[in-house]
């Protein structure tokens, strides 16, 4: 299990032999670990960057789902994750990856540093019907149908969600092994002409559960929010605002081409996050500039040039706004709230042109 494998098994203690031996032989291969050691050379705090390439609206970018984020127990409560995040923050804004994920054991560990929830992980079964009309096949994700397999999901997350993981060959082969690392299946449902209709799979040596459910119709898959009702899943973190926002564009129900607007961002963390931006959005996506002006100037219309589309929308009205709250508007997780009464920083009517991402379906587990 190499340097990091003591301390993922202290951290991690409910994970499979098998699960484990999986995760370092294969998984780990493909990813990056960021460690802070003390002075003897043992690794005290650890961070795993899983690479995947992900969808973002019209945007293909390839970012880094962090897992198996460790400390050991006798060296808790002295900064040192907060050092190791900290240093993967400016090695991601360096690089100009525009936010990375993760699926929180604790959330309040991440909210200080910025993470915010941007999907809930739905809960699904397959309805009567579905059952009914289809017959299931156990299936491989690592042999012939690899490929097909992978085109069939990409089409289900294509035209239902905006951000999601590209499925290609490694990703399936991956996912079987992942899957055979913890005594799962994979099933197939097919109509009467031999079509894929649904795609299923379970896991877990102790208990089974359900690992994950498409289905090609919506009304063959009836909630299951008795037994485990929708739960908040993944939490996101903007790395470089100026790449994150290059994936935002106008609403179609704009009445202008393009709107040359200002926002003004707080990140507390990364510096090059924060400031006074323009914001130039149009139907094909979006650009952040630095003015380098005064909040008093921009309310006077310096900041004002020649609109590159005629019909441009322009305002004084300036965004102001926190990376956290950024990230939950434009994930389409929640949108810009306006302030209580007697407050300031009112949202800017052009807001409401905004077209935040619709629909995130991250749905990988580590």
């Amino acid at each position: 299990m190499g340097r990091a494998g003591p301390l993922w098994e202290e951290a991690f203690p409910e994970d499979s032999r098998e699960f484990a031996d999986y995760y370092f032989d294969k998984k780990l291969c493909q990813s990056a670990v960021l460690v802070k050691e003390d002075d003897r050379g043992r690794i005290v705090t650890m961070a795993h960057m899983n690479p995947y390439r992900v969808n973002v609206g019209k945007k293909m970018w390839k970012l880094d789902y962090i897992v198996g984020v460790a400390t050991a127990a006798d060296s808790r409560h002295r900064g040192h994750m907060r050092d190791v995040l900290m240093r993967m923050f400016g090695d991601m804004h360096r690089d100009r990856k525009p936010f990375c994920y993760l699926m929180p054991a604790s959330p309040d560990i991440y909210r200080p540093f910025g993470f915010r929830y941007i999907f809930d992980q739905p809960r699904y079964r397959l309805g009567s019907e579905a059952e009914e009309r289809l017959h299931r096949r156990e299936l491989r994700m690592d042999g012939n149908l690899c490929s097909s397999l992978a085109g069939w999901m990409n089409h289900w997350l294509s035209s239902r969600f905006q951000v999601y993981a590209l499925r290609d060959r490694d990703y399936m082969e991956m996912l079987q092994s992942e899957l055979d690392s913890e005594a799962g299946s994979v099933y197939g449902w097919y109509d009467g002409t031999g079509a894929l209709q649904a795609f299923q799979s379970f896991w877990g040596r102790e208990k089974q559960e359900q690992r994950f459910l498409y289905a090609g119709r919506d009304e063959w898959l009836e909630p299951d929010s008795g037994q485990y009702p929708p739960r908040p899943a993944i939490m996101a973190r903007i790395t470089d605002v100026r790449s994150f926002m290059e994936a935002i564009v106008l609403d179609e129900g704009c009445p202008c081409p393009a709107m040359d607007v200002m926002v003004n961002i707080h990140d507390a963390l990364i510096p090059g996050n924060s400031g006074l931006w323009r914001w130039k959005i149009d139907g094909n996506g979006s650009s952040l500039t630095k003015k380098g002006l005064t909040l008093p100037e921009v309310h006077a219309g310096k900041w004002a040039e020649e609109p590159d589309y005629p019909g441009t929308l322009v305002s004084t009205e300036v965004l102001d706004i926190t990376i956290e709250q950024l990230a939950s508007w434009l994930f389409g997780y929640s949108v810009p709230k306006e302030p209580a009464e007697g407050e300031q920083n009112a949202v800017p009517f052009w807001c409401a042109y905004v077209q935040a991402l619709d629909g995130v379906y991250l749905d990988e587990v580590v």
